[in-house]
């Protein structure tokens, strides 16, 4: 059959069929980004302002009135980490973000890993501000050997006869991503085993059309990424948990939607399973857009007909300010908690020549300045950091604490241990083992090819300019978050009890004062951590 044909047959059998239309408008990854800010992104010198959450005020309101008046659903998702990574977020634990989100009306919330980094007792507060079902089927409170469903599993919406089912999955890399204090006494169950039974379960309840939510990404690199789910598809799954949102969709057949959330990286048109035929969206995070789509289904059937976005080249809408005028009521609720814990963060610590960036396979400008920085507060011989904890860039001209802050959101103190040079190459080898992108480092020079076997990939490795000697022992500051074993560093956890773990220096303290003691800055790219894959 023709590609003509095929197309005539599915517009013949989308207007024969008696339809159901719903309008879905998904966030993700907001991480506080709910106040006014600049796409610097777009355009570095020039940067339109973007509204926040006060455009999406605006947005939602007509898309909700639109779905009204022409009877169609609405709904209005988030897929979690709503509020670690901005002073507006962090300074009130979450609690302006909430009470923003209660009064758009958003209708589920799925826990995000970094709704634990202030310790479970935040995200317990933030569920019970919530005016709106916290939803995450997978995540268990287990204490005194009684177990309990830690949050709201589904909920159901119904639009006339037509019945909607949403499930909510946590990425169980919460349990690895977090300090073991903060998750204490959970158990994050698989991914696929939870999403297969509430599939069913929403299913066996009348539900026409299941949705899955997940606080659980869509990859970078979607053709790597699917070459890769291929490949364990032929090996055969290992266990019931995943690696991405790609391979959940594959193996959970019979969900007709996923919304994802957890990888900061936005599909403008989504991803579509060529095997279940699962429908996979997922926006770009920081409150910078609203993902807003129409979904056709047959009434009869309950089957996904089409789907039609809002915007003429995406299912994400950037929220210009001047287009999306900030409503007023939300703004005020925004800019007043803003007002309030910047004070202080506005004032000039130091200056760039050029923007300080994250761009860089290996190194980044901006990742060699904070682990410059880290080596140079408690005097060490090397230091290194996670790339996923310098979250933003630096901009160019005056840096401000707030600046810095947007940088390092996260609360982390610094340490030092003593390590052999063996120690080091172990842990390098550790990180780069299964692909990974490496760490941001000071004080050493390395080369890895990753075509090699895994054990032997660092082809060369300097500490202070002079090749490692492994039977020496060097000075190695990290942060508190690395010496808990995180982000794959489990031989740090072994020191942590060590003299002089605990500096009681947060990192972002240190960058502040080395960025006034340097200023004025001159970033660059030395060559201290490179790949050199042989092709």
């Amino acid at each position: 059959m023709t590609r003509i044909a095929i197309a005539l047959l599915f517009a013949a059998n989308l207007f024969a069929a008696e339809t159901f239309s719903l309008v879905i408008c998904h966030t993700n990854d907001v991480h506080g980004g709910v106040d006014s800010s600049e796409a610097t992104f777009m355009n570095p010198e020039f940067p339109p302002a973007l509204g926040g959450g006060a455009s999406v005020a605006t947005l939602v309101e007509r898309l909700r009135d639109y779905a009204k008046s022409e009877g169609k659903g609405f709904i209005l998702l988030d897929t979690g980490d709503i509020f670690q990574g901005t002073l507006v977020g962090t300074k009130t634990e979450g609690e302006a973000v909430m009470r923003y989100m209660n009064q758009i009306g958003y209708d589920a919330w799925v826990i995000g890993n970094h709704e634990f980094d202030l310790g479970r007792q935040v995200t317990e507060r933030l569920m019970n501000q919530a005016e709106f079902p916290t939803i995450s089927a997978n995540i268990f409170d287990i204490e005194n050997s009684d177990t309990t469903h830690f949050a709201k599993q589904y909920i159901i919406k119904s639009f006339g006869d037509f019945k909607v089912g949403i499930v909510g999955i946590t990425t169980t890399g919460t349990e690895r991503a977090s300090f073991a204090d903060n998750v204490k006494n959970l158990y994050f169950a698989p991914e696929t085993s939870t999403l297969s039974a509430y599939r069913d379960t929403l299913r066996n309840l009348g539900c026409d059309a299941v949705i899955a939510a997940c606080h659980l990404g869509l990859p970078y690199d979607r053709w790597d990424a699917w070459d890769d789910l291929e490949r364990h598809e032929k090996e055969g799954w290992e266990s019931a948990y995943t690696r991405n949102a790609f391979e959940l969709a594959r193996r959970v057949p019979g969900v007709d939607i996923l919304f994802a959330g957890d990888i900061h990286v936005g599909y403008v048109e989504p991803w579509v399973d060529p095997v279940t035929h699962t429908v996979c969206f997922q926006g770009y995070g920081r409150g910078t857009n609203l993902l807003a789509v129409e979904f056709i289904f047959d009434k009869a059937t309950g089957q996904l007909l089409h789907w039609k976005n809002f915007s003429d080249e995406s299912t994400l809408i950037t929220l210009f300010s001047d287009q999306f005028p900030r409503n007023r009521d939300v703004a005020e609720t925004i800019d007043t908690v803003v007002a309030r814990v910047e004070i202080g963060f506005n004032e000039k610590i130091g200056e760039s020549a050029q923007p300080i960036t994250r761009i860089g396979e290996g190194e980044s400008a901006l990742g060699n300045l904070v682990c410059d920085a880290m080596q140079w507060k408690l005097k060490g011989d090397l230091a290194i950091t996670n790339k996923g904890g310098v979250r933003t860039d630096l901009p160019a001209g005056n840096i401000t604490p707030q600046d810095v802050f947007n940088v390092l959101p996260f609360d982390n103190t610094l340490g030092a241990v003593e390590v052999t040079g063996q120690f080091i190459r172990e842990m390098i080898e550790d990180k780069v083992a299964y692909g990974g992108s490496g760490l941001y480092v000071s004080g050493i020079r390395v080369k890895i090819d990753r075509t090699r076997e895994r054990g032997d990939r660092v082809v060369s490795l300097e500490v202070g300019g002079v090749p490692v000697d492994t039977s020496k022992t060097y000075r190695l500051v990290t942060t508190d978050y690395l010496l808990e074993g995180n982000s794959g560093m489990e031989k740090l956890a072994a020191l942590r009890s060590q003299a002089a773990v605990e500096s009681g220096v947060y990192m972002r303290d240190a960058i502040i004062e080395f960025i006034k003691t340097h200023s004025p800055l001159y970033p660059k790219l030395d060559g201290r951590w490179q790949f050199v894959d042989r092709s």
